[in-house]
């Protein structure tokens, strides 16, 4: 039990480091980029509150893409941790470089090593946001992070 509860803190604090980081870039211009409605949901609930689009919108709405290349100097792909989301994040690389913006897989990379295989989808992660109570426990995460924005 003492290696899961080690474990589980570790990744607690890796969660919010990797928020903060991502704070951190959202306001010097960079946004995330996601799969779907729960992915987003679940960036949100660990206290993410930068802009978030979706592989759906971002690829279907022309004032979309043009508000993107206007307003996002990078995005942060977070898609899944899956064969698909290796797929669409090699995919979005490409599409977002065609359309003059940065993209970094830095951050979904960090996200699969420190998973340790644990989280493939990255809605699950609103499960472990969820278990606010251990969060708040382990002192990594405060209640606030768990508000919606």
């Amino acid at each position: 039990m003492q290696r899961e509860e080690r474990r589980f803190r570790e990744f607690a604090s890796f969660l919010s480091d990797l928020v903060k980081e991502l704070n951190d870039l959202s306001s010097e211009g960079a946004a995330v980029l996601v799969e779907g409605k729960r992915d987003a949901g679940a960036i949100a609930q660990l206290g993410y509150t930068g802009p978030i689009f979706t592989v759906s919108i971002l690829t279907s709405s022309a004032p979309v893409r043009v508000k993107l290349r206007k307003e996002v100097s990078k995005m942060i792909i977070l898609t899944d941790l899956d064969s698909e989301g290796r797929r669409l994040a090699a995919r979005y690389v490409k599409f977002l470089s065609h359309e003059g913006i940065k993209a970094s897989l830095a951050q979904r990379r960090r996200l699969s090593k420190a998973s340790r295989g644990v989280f493939l989808h990255i809605e699950n992660l609103r499960r472990f946001a969820l278990s606010g109570e251990r969060l708040l426990d382990v002192g990594v995460l405060s209640s606030n992070d768990f508000l919606p924005s």
